[in-house]
This record gives C-alpha cells, structure tokens and sequence, in this order.
C-alpha cells in the first residue's frame, strides 16, 4: 500500500483516519483482551480472585517488555530510513534474532524460580504452576507484538486485523467454552491465554515471513542497540506502572479494593480503544512525512483535532462509568466508577503525548525520553502512596495521572528542542484544564447530581469543549473547511474535501 508522504493535507487527514480505523479495530481489541473478557471474569470469579487475574495479566505484559526492551520502537525508526527493501530486511531479521536470543537467555532462569517469583506476587498455592504459564506464553506474546508492529509499518492492514482481531475474540471464545462446560479456576484462564497466544505468535511470523532473512553481519543491529536501549528502559518504566498501581492498591488499602480497582481500570480501557488505535496509526503516518515541506500543518491539525475529540470521549466515559460498570461487572464492583475519570484522562494525555513528543523520534535522541519517563516513575512514587493513604482508590488514580501529564509535559518540552515544530499549544492547554475542572467537580459530587443514571456534570463539560474547540482551537478558515466539509458529507465527500 502506498504511504502518506506524497498526499496532501486533506488526504493525509482521510489516509490516517481509515488507519485509525482499522488499526482501532485491531489493535485495541487485541490490547483490550481484558477489556473483552472483563464481564466473564469479573462475573464469575469473586472480586478478589479477579483482582489476582488482572494483576498477573499485567505481570505478562510487563515481562514481554523487559524481554524487547526497546527494539520494536528502534526498528520502527530504522525501518523507514531507507527504501531498499534488502537494508529493511536486515533490520528486522536482525532485531528478530537478537529478541529470541534474549528470550532463550531468560526464560530458563525465570523457570528455575518460579516458586520465589509467586511468593513476590502474592499469588496463592497454585502460583508457581501460573508463573510457568506465564513463562511459557512470553515466547508467543513477543512473536504477536513483533508481527502485528511490522504489519502496521509496511500498511498490511488486513493482515493486521486477522491476529489483532483473531486472537482477541479466540480468547473470549476460550473463555467462554471453559466457564460454560467446565469448572473453570485461575490456572485455567491462563492456559487459555496460553493456547490463543501460541496460536497467533505463529501466524504472525507466518505472515511477516517474507522479511524475515537470514543475517549477514550485525551492522544494523549496532545501529539499532543505541537507540532501543533507552526505550527498553522508557518501555519497561511504561509496563511497571499499572504494576506499581496496583501492588500499592494491595499493600495499602487491600486485596478486595484490587478487585475494584481493576474493574474501574478495565471501564477507563474503553478510552484506550480510541487512543491506541490513534497511536498505532500515528505512528507510521508521522514518520512517513516527516521529510516532507508541508508535515508540521498535518502534524498541528491532527493535534487540534485529536484534543478536541479525546477529552470529549473522557467525559463521556465519566458520565456513563456507574451504569457502565454495573452491565459489565456486576453490583458487587459498584466502587469501582469512582476512579474511572482520573484512569481516562492519564490515558487521554498519554494519547496526546505521542503526537507532542515525536520530535524526540525525529531527532534520534531517545535518550530524552528517559527524562519524561523518570519523571513519571518519581511522580508516581510520591503521588500515589501519599493520595491513596489519603482518599483511597480515587487517590491511586489521581497519582496515576498526576504521574502521566508530569511526563507529557517534559516530553513535550524537550521534543521541542530537539527538533522544534510549530506547535501552537495554548488551546490544547485550555481545553485540558477545563477538562480537570469538570472531571474535579464530578468527583466532589459523585453519586449526586445525576440524570437518567448519568452524571450531569461531565455532560455539561462535554458541551463546553465542543464550543471550546469551535472557536479556538479552530482559525476561521479551517471553521469554514469544517462547515464545508459537513455540507458536503451527504454527496460522499470525505476529508479529502480538506484538500
């Protein structure tokens, strides 16, 4: 598929939006696996043992980074450096190589204490034998990620789709067929996770075959090593996170308030549906123009519009998070709506993040998103022990995001001058401090001012945003693209009207 970097505003905005689309449709199914399975789990297992699931379930995800520690972000780059398609294949084939050498490297080790490592999670008498499974699946999760990123480079959108979508729903099917027929336990749903992973880390590699060679030399692995290994540090610092929120939810409010929070961070998953689609795509899309004279215009429309949308989508999720909550889970996680704005809006404005940090990309110096990400782990440390003490699980979620903006803002600032962009950041900044106002005044009214059993307070923020975003974020010219672009829309037009 031909790429962006030749189009112009208007069919770079359609190009990026159908790949958020079907990238949306793929990835954050296959990231919100959790998401998915969350009503089965949360309705069958008691609050705490599906706190358990969800805690361990993070424990994959962040082994799996450890074990790639940078080198899907640094082939990313690397990737689009030159067009000769035997340059391309050594830089993945190389950095295929060096991830399973790794793998071989540490899986072993881990095996030999898994009995200590159970100890450290806390997990029950069974532990040991989820440890192994967890193990096992690393090998299959690691293939996953590294196909389904290859994919989305080289635009096979459909290809992408299959293991994205595919895996996510042969889980839930999994899932469903063992709590419907047998009498399913903890260990069970992660030989689940086990067999689906096994399944699609095959046909991942099956379907990136083609750029997958045999290595002549290492010459862009040491190439690749420089620029990955600050990631592997910034990717491990992103995994550990959710792990630190909920080990601290753990020692210091309790085993059953992890089940809640778990719940309440499963609802603010549905912002993730969005905001890793955007991410996914954005990616690409971003790197495949940034050569070109005309990138910084696309580069602040998508930015403009993306606020405007993702804090709208915020509050909206705010306002539904009782009644979503009670559908998806059950009476019994009720609490867990209290956290759901603060969840949202770190994930919103880590969204936001990846367009205002991509000069640290351009630039090559990954090095600088180590300040943003040491920032993030130094604000959580403080913020969320001393809030959760204070206001329990909303305070986990506040320190969480705290911790999130903390380090959009120091990203955002050392992208600049690394490589300066015509960024025009005063409404974004508008838009996100109303957006605190409003999800502020919610929490101090929770439960009371409600309509329909929705909260009255994020839908009013929602109203004031959309005026907000009218008319500032947008010049008259493209006000009147917009109008024109709407006016359009019955006779077919898309956003290539913008052109």
């Amino acid at each position: 598929m031909t790429g962006p970097n030749k189009l112009g505003l208007g069919r770079r905005m359609n190009f990026l939006a159908k790949n958020t689309a079907i990238y949306g449709l793929g990835g954050a199914f296959n990231k919100a696996i959790a998401l998915i399975t969350f009503p089965l789990l949360a309705r069958y297992f008691s609050v705490q043992d599906y706190g358990l699931i969800d805690f361990l379930n993070t424990s994959v995800v962040l082994l799996v980074t450890i074990l790639v520690f940078g080198q899907d972000s640094a082939v990313a780059r690397f990737f689009y450096e030159d067009t000769d398609t035997q340059y391309r294949r050594q830089v993945v084939s190389q950095s295929f190589v060096f991830q399973v050498a790794i793998l071989a490297c540490a899986l072993p080790v881990l095996w030999l204490y898994t009995d200590r490592i159970a100890a450290l999670m806390s997990a029950d008498e069974q532990g040991g034998t989820i440890v192994k499974l967890i193990i096992l699946q690393a090998p299959f999760f690691l293939f996953i990620n590294f196909s389904q990123n290859l994919l989305k480079w080289t635009f096979k959108r459909w290809q992408f789709l299959f293991i994205s979508v595919g895996s996510a729903i042969a889980t839930m099917l999994g899932l469903v067929a063992g709590i419907m027929l047998f009498e399913f336990g903890v260990v069970d749903v992660f030989v689940v996770y086990l067999i689906t992973r096994a399944i699609f880390g095959l046909l991942g590699l099956w379907f990136v075959r083609q750029w997958l060679t045999i290595p002549a030399g290492w010459d862009r692995l040491r190439e690749l090593l420089p620029f990955a290994i600050p990631f592997g540090v910034i990717c491990v610092m992103s995994a550990a996170l959710p792990v630190m929120e909920r080990t601290l939810v753990k020692w210091l409010i309790g085993a059953p308030e992890l089940g809640l929070y778990a719940a309440g961070a499963k609802v603010a998953m549905l912002i993730g549906l969005p905001v890793n689609a955007f991410q996914i795509a954005w990616g690409p899309f971003a790197l495949s123009i940034f050569k070109e004279e005309n990138a910084a215009e696309s580069y602040r429309f998508v930015l403009r519009a993306f606020v405007v949308l993702i804090f709208c989508v915020v509050l909206a999720l705010t306002a539904m998070a009782e009644p979503i909550v009670r559908i998806l889970g059950s009476a019994r996680y009720e609490g867990a709506a209290i956290v759901v704005f603060a969840l949202s809006m770190g994930r919103a404005v880590q969204g936001i993040g990846a367009i205002t940090e991509i000069g640290i990309v351009f630039s090559k110096k990954s090095y600088l998103k180590l300040y943003g990400y040491g920032t993030m782990v130094l604000v959580a440390a403080t913020a969320i022990p001393l809030l959760s003490m204070t206001f329990g699980l909303v305070g986990t979620a506040w320190g969480s995001m705290a911790a999130l903006l903390a380090k959009t803002v120091v990203e955002a600032w050392l992208a600049q001058r690394a490589h300066p962009i015509a960024w025009s950041y005063s409404g974004p900044v508008l838009l996100g401090a109303a957006t605190l106002v409003f999800g502020g005044l919610h929490q101090a009214t929770f439960g009371q001012l409600e309509v329909a059993g929705l909260s009255l307070v994020p839908i009013i923020g929602i109203a004031a945003l959309l005026a907000a975003g009218w008319l500032i974020l947008l010049n008259a010219a493209a006000r009147a693209r917009l109008v024109n672009l709407l006016r359009r829309k019955g006779g077919g037009r898309s956003f290539t009207s913008l052109s």
